[in-house]
């Protein structure tokens, strides 16, 4: 997810899904969603349960109000996350330059509090913007060009970009990817690499594993992962000793795998904490190649139990999601195809039935709820969080951008996969 301003990319998740969403403007308004039911439909003129919350899933993130006056919905392509009862916004931001035979595009990873108007820095590679300052000296007669132009050059000699993927977050740790590729016309060997970071969104601070965990369990857990990598490759080489194809070429690259303890994001099991490591390689052509274990199972830390509440709870046949809020229920259903959810806010009575509401159709997959009735959103907090919105909706990403990708949480049987690194940046 992210969060000021902007658009959502990368992973499964395509921005032009946020059509198909449910959107309420800035004038918010009574909302009717089609969606399967999962309890009784509530009568007509029952009362609405009074919840406010925030819903995570697809490209947005959603901002719900019930109660008394109806139902209220605004969409906004944001990423949040509570911290300490803290709302903190996080987002990415773009710098470079591009030529007619050179092309520089680097990308910034940001968070802010609602109600603060400092952002921290949380990460940002000098790379590009070192190597644009070098190629400018170098080249001081060349113009600079829009790269909106439609007769700009499409294969410069020279390409210096980086790339930050958000994988996951909870709470304060931002689990992201940073990729980056250097091809210099004349200039230093090519650099084509990747790796996984954790950050802390109040401090811009990159974890370790012995801070997150404890130095006990961070031991247990990269033991853990040398094995997994090391059975891994093993059964590469057995499959393509035996004839597979693809094990055949893949075994080309398994040298160039090497574990790197500080390459892991945090990751979620049935709402419990796990580790997943990407361990960056190098195609025989010098691309960035990435193997991502399964995700490892750890002790739950001190830090983890405020995060547990905004993780959905699955069914025991992933029919639906749920998170129990007291009085009331969020539910999430998943479309046959996988591709929409249908979001509903049900209450409790006296007697074990449930009255259900229709909320609004998302796009999938779903990621995370972060009510905001206990403790009550404030009217201060109310109003960062309205312009927080409003920012994001009304600049589109042309000055900041917001993304997140993931792997839906319904599905925990993680696939491994090693995967061609990508470098793309948005405008």
């Amino acid at each position: 997810m992210r969060v000021p301003v902007g658009r959502l990319r990368g992973g499964a998740q395509a921005a032009s899904r946020a059509a198909r969403v449910l959107v309420m403007g800035a004038s918010t308004a009574l909302v009717v969603a089609a969606l399967a039911a999962c309890g009784e439909p509530a009568a007509r003129g029952q009362a609405l349960p009074a919840a406010e919350f925030l819903f995570a899933a697809g490209d947005s993130t959603y901002w719900v109000r019930s109660g008394g006056e109806g139902m209220r919905v605004r969409s906004a392509p944001i990423l949040l996350t509570d911290v300490d009862g803290r709302l903190i916004e996080v987002f990415l931001s773009d710098d470079g330059a591009e030529y007619p035979s050179a092309s520089f595009a680097t990308t910034r990873l940001w968070a802010r509090a609602l109600q603060s108007r400092d952002s921290t820095l949380l990460f940002a590679d000098s790379t590009v913007m070192r190597e644009l300052s070098a190629w400018r000296k170098a080249n001081p007669r060349e113009l600079e060009i829009d790269p909106n132009d439609d007769d700009a050059p499409d294969d410069p000699r020279t390409v210096v970009h980086d790339g930050i993927e958000i994988i996951d977050v909870h709470g304060p740790y931002l689990t992201f990817e940073h990729l980056l590729d250097a091809d210099i016309d004349g200039g230093p060997p090519h650099q084509h690499r990747g790796r996984r970071y954790v950050v802390d969104v109040r401090s811009g601070h990159v974890n370790s594993l012995a801070e997150l965990l404890g130095a006990e369990e961070a031991r247990a857990v990269m033991l853990a992962a040398q094995a997994s990598l090391a059975q891994l490759t093993d059964s590469i080489r057995q499959a393509g000793a035996a004839g597979d194809e693809r094990a055949q070429a893949a075994v080309e690259t398994l040298g160039s795998f090497v574990f790197d303890s500080g390459s892991f994001g945090i990751t979620d099991l049935a709402r419990e904490p796990a580790v997943a490591f990407m361990v960056p390689g190098q195609a025989t052509d010098g691309e960035a190649l990435a193997l991502y274990l399964p995700p490892i199972g750890v002790r739950a830390p001190t830090w983890w139990p405020s995060v547990r509440g905004t993780l959905p709870e699955w069914s025991a046949d992933s029919s639906r999601a749920r998170w129990e809020r007291g009085a009331h229920d969020v539910t999430a259903v998943p479309a046959q195809d996988g591709d929409l959810l249908g979001l509903s806010l049900s209450a409790r009575g006296v007697t074990t039935s449930r009255r259900e509401w229709p909320v609004a159709t998302v796009a999938a997959p779903v990621y995370q709820l972060i009510a905001l009735e206990q403790p009550p959103l404030d009217s201060a907090g109310r109003a960062a969080l309205a312009r927080a919105f409003d920012r994001s909706t009304a600049l589109d990403g042309l000055v900041q951008r917001a993304s997140y990708r993931r792997t839906p949480r319904r599905h925990d049987a993680v696939r491994l996969r090693v995967r061609r690194a990508a470098f793309s940046v948005q405008p």
